[in-house]
């Protein structure tokens, strides 16, 4: 009986790797290259300057949007709208992207844009910090 259950646990172990492992179409590339608002000098937002990257994928057959922050801008090649990525999906919000031989993680963005601040003029509910400017 131990035995059955152990090859039962390691069928579905197996099973569960194979579905994290996926290859996802790349169909958009938003890109916030000033970074987040940081904070607000009376009405002008000031930006952190550092870059992220919102990535609309298309993954178990519906669409996904994650953010791929980076502090330098580095925006690698393979990652361009249109192309193909390996993907590999751990729990819901972090997934591990492929580039090259190497994973980058990002998380996934549950937002919409209802929830980007206008850089027009300071919100009056939300703090700076982590603001997304809609842009």
């Amino acid at each position: 009986m131990k035995r059955v259950a152990s090859i039962l646990f390691l069928l579905l172990a197996a099973f569960a790797f194979a579905q994290e492992n996926q290859t996802a179409k790349v169909l958009a590339v938003k890109a916030y290259e000033r970074g987040r608002i940081a904070y607000w000098e009376g009405r002008v937002p000031v930006y952190d300057g550092y870059p992220f990257f919102d990535l609309t994928l298309a993954l178990r057959g519906k669409k996904q949007v994650v953010r791929y922050e980076s502090l330098t801008g580095y925006f690698p090649a393979a990652w361009k709208a249109g192309k193909e990525v390996r993907v590999r999906v751990q729990g819901k919000n972090r997934v591990y992207l492929a580039n090259g031989s190497e994973e980058v993680a990002a998380d996934v963005v549950r937002g919409s844009a209802a929830e980007c601040v206008l850089s027009s003029a300071p919100p009056v509910t939300v703090t700076a910090g982590s603001q997304v400017p809609c842009e």
